[in-house]
């Protein structure tokens, strides 16, 4: 094909990936990198780590100023953040319910109350509910009380809130919540976005640190927040600047590398090309195949650069003396052709993956690896003067023989390594995998105990433990509520658990709304009901008209639904509480303190008790699982196709058992390092795969004199190098998944090196 012709298609394709990745949308959701759930158990958590209630959750500490200064501050600041649309509700224990909660929960008191039945508006009923607030009016609390006696004598609104009272609650000080010691004023506010909206969640903590600093009483003071979306928010941050750093650190380190190997600026430019190829193809085939790129997607993006800087790097340190760059390009292509799949088919593990966020590093390296192999055998030649590539220096030629030849005693070992390793890694097999999905978070030690320190403080749901009831509709689901309480009741008396919450809590069926609703009576009857209950009570005449004013507006109110709490915290419980997943509707019973799981066995076929930390970590198991099968199944698949390449069961054992040694090796120094192996150490050695190949493969080509063996040899001492410097950038990452990627590659690419060559039996 002609330059002119392969040069037009090329930077056409180029043009049209680039404006593909341009017009890309791009993430840093985290959850992307957990499992597409295969329970209901673990849809469920994935739900609630992307918007359950704990995720809108901010938790605000304001320390630095003395008691009186804190405490003045934060009810200042919460007043602001009260007025906020973006702020659905703050607390800080100086108000109480806030006033818009209590409004609508006493405008609908009557069906919402559990304590409305047939009996309660009895006489005796009555009479009994007037005798309880007149001892409350001679209490501390009848100033309470009060206000409220006219409308509500019956205590409708204190039976509402009553089993939310014996929740832990903050120390108080000077009015508000503080930590134990004294030393930090604690609030919370909950968002109106989403958890996973990290733009709105952004949004809002700007917002609020812009309100601190506008009522903070003291230049001393300092803001703290925690919780998950401060977490996202601070890590989307940290995997934009690791993105951008890490690409062009990896760039300058491999354009170094180059240069030092080429010794021509212009050729370490045409050498980028690949590079360039391959990333812009890449991430448009992300954005095309999922939508979205993520972040992690973009910094994985470094490893690329050193992977696609390799395949040039066989071509042109490859090229003998006389010989046109495409008449070299044609011999070795046979080889890097085979390299080019074995690095596709080594991310067989990701591309398959049940994770989003590892699927799409499994597409940006299979699409890329084969874009920027293209590129380096039809591009690259097309646009490189011939006059531009030397061949290698002498010195170095000749310190390249030396380190073979030294490298080929070592053979030996190679075995002995892999025998070695295995053993090791029999030895700790009990201890050897990381179990827990909080092994990839990106959150540091030191703010998670901070987090933990803030939510024990405040009382901030931390739910591990839920029971789920799921049904057709929302009204099923919350009528099996309701006859489940009561057992859930009992095993709180019991002591299997210390306490529960409900949907019911919040949101009553409508078949429970239109049982209190029959249970009022009507007018001229409560009002006889009423004169009887108050005789020799010292209430005056006529005081409960509007008491009876609102029991007959009850009589004809419409059920109360989900959209009548909006604005309120009182309309977040229930959204969190009841979720709709895959056309069903499933609620949540958070429960706390429970001691004796197998007590909650016996609670109904439909009934099913969760835990989510337990859940967690068999998503963790099960996916390390699946990626040890689908990395089973990317050795056998690269073998196949070396069996093809090389037609030679042998030339294809010479070629993988360094590989397989240097994988094995890898694991078991982190092993004897004291690391737990985690999928992300597992994703990376599965990479090493294909990258260990790619060496063994032309350390062991066909050479047919020791000039061409020499050549081989310095094409994949540079290519190591720059591998190593690329994987080396992400190992220096602040995100614990690229960073463990990094390190664990850059480990299993050196011994691959060494274990490729100590092994090598070049053809001919």
């Amino acid at each position: 094909m002609r330059r002119g012709v392969v040069v037009g298609l090329w930077l056409a394709a180029l043009a049209a990936c680039g404006a593909i990745a341009a017009g890309a949308t791009y993430t840093a959701d985290l959850t992307a990198f957990l499992p597409r759930s295969v329970t209901p158990g673990q849809a469920l958590l994935v739900a609630q780590l992307r918007d359950g209630i704990a995720a809108r959750l901010l938790l605000v500490g304001i320390e630095g100023a003395d008691e009186a200064a804190l405490a003045a501050t934060s009810r200042a600041l919460a007043a602001r953040l009260r007025a906020s649309p973006d702020i659905a509700a703050v607390a800080n224990g100086a108000d109480g319910l806030p006033r818009r909660d209590r409004d609508v929960l006493f405008e609908h008191r009557y069906l919402l109350s559990p304590a409305v039945d047939a009996t309660h508006f009895e006489a005796a009923g009555l009479r009994a509910a007037l005798e309880r607030t007149l001892e409350l009016l001679a209490s501390p609390a009848g100033t309470l009380v009060r206000p409220l006696l006219a409308r509500d004598p019956t205590g409708e609104l204190a039976a509402i809130l009553a089993p939310h009272a014996d929740r832990p609650q903050p120390a108080m000080r000077a009015g508000v919540w503080f930590d134990p010691d004294g030393r930090r004023a604690l609030l919370s506010a909950e968002t109106r976005a989403p958890g996973y909206d990290l733009d709105a969640q952004a949004a809002v903590q700007a917002e609020l640190a812009a309100a601190f600093a506008a009522v903070r009483t003291d230049p001393g003071m300092r803001l703290v927040l925690s919780g998950p979306s401060v977490f996202a928010v601070q890590a989307r941050a940290a995997i934009e600047r690791d993105a951008w750093r890490l690409s062009l650190l990896a760039s300058v380190g491999v354009a170094l590398v180059l240069y030092a190997a080429y010794r021509r600026a212009a050729l370490v430019a045409a050498g980028a090309l690949p590079v360039a190829t391959g990333l812009a193809v890449g991430v448009a085939a992300v954005a095309l195949l999922f939508g979205t790129v993520h972040g992690i997607t973009l910094g994985f993006g470094a490893t690329l650069i050193g992977e696609a800087a390799d395949y040039s790097t066989y071509l042109i340190a490859q090229r003998a003396r006389g010989e046109t760059l495409a008449a070299t390009a044609a011999r070795v292509w046979p080889t890097l052709r085979l390299a080019v799949l074995t690095t596709a088919f080594g991310a067989t593990a990701m591309l398959l993956s049940s994770f989003v966020g590892l699927a799409q590093l499994g597409v940006l390296t299979c699409v890329g690896a084969a874009a920027a192999g293209l590129a380096t055998r039809y591009v690259l030649p097309a646009v490189a003067p011939d006059r531009w590539i030397d061949s290698p220096p002498v010195p170095a030629a000749a310190a390249i023989g030396r380190l073979a030849r030294g490298a080929r005693r070592l053979r030996p070992l190679v075995p002995l390594a892999l025998v070695a390793a295995i053993a090791v890694l029999g030895l700790r097999h009990a201890s050897l995998w990381e179990q827990e999905l909080a092994a990839l978070s990106p959150v540091p030690p030191a703010e998670q105990l901070r987090d933990q320190q803030m939510r024990d403080a405040l009382g901030a749901p931390d739910v591990r433990h839920l029971l789920v009831v799921s049904g057709p509709t929302r009204e099923a689901v919350l009528q099996r509520f309701e006859r489940l309480e009561p057992e859930l009741a009992t095993l709180v008396t019991r002591g299997a658990i210390r306490g529960f919450d409900a949907p019911t809590r919040y949101l009553p069926s409508v078949a429970a709304q239109r049982a209190r609703q029959a249970a009022l009576p009507a007018p001229a009857v409560l009002e006889q009901r009423l004169a009887d209950a108050t005789q020799g009570l010292p209430f005056r005449a006529g005081l409960f008209a509007p008491f009876l004013a609102d029991v007959e507006r009850a009589r004809g109110a419409r059920p109360l639904e989900a959209q009548d709490f909006e604005g309120t915290a009182w309309g977040l419980a229930v959204r969190a509480l009841l979720v709709e997943l895959d056309g069903r509707w499933a609620g949540l019973a958070p429960l706390a303190g429970v001691s004796d799981p197998g007590a909650l066995a016996g609670l109904g076929a439909d009934v099913t008790a969760l835990d989510l930390k337990r859940e967690s970590d068999a998503m963790v198991s099960a996916y390390r699982d699946q990626s040890l099968a689908l990395g089973g199944l990317g050795v056998l698949v690269i073998a196949t196709v070396l069996a093809v390449g090389l037609r030679s069961a042998r030339a294809v054992g010479v070629v993988m058992l360094p590989v397989i040694a240097a994988i094995v090796a890898a694991a078991a120094l982190l092993a004897l390092a004291g690391t737990r192996l985690s999928l992300l150490h597992l994703v990376a050695l599965l990479l090493v795969l294909g990258v260990g190949t790619n060496y063994s493969l032309f350390f062991s080509r066909f050479a047919p004199d020791d000039e061409e063996r020499l050549r081989s040899a310095y094409a994949v001492l540079v290519a190591t190098a720059t591998t190593l410097i690329a994987f080396g950038a992400l190992a220096s990452s602040g995100t614990a998944i690229l960073q463990a990627i990094g390190l664990t590659v850059a480990l299993g690419a050196a011994l691959s090196l060494a274990f490729a060559a100590a092994w090598a039996q070049p053809r001919g």
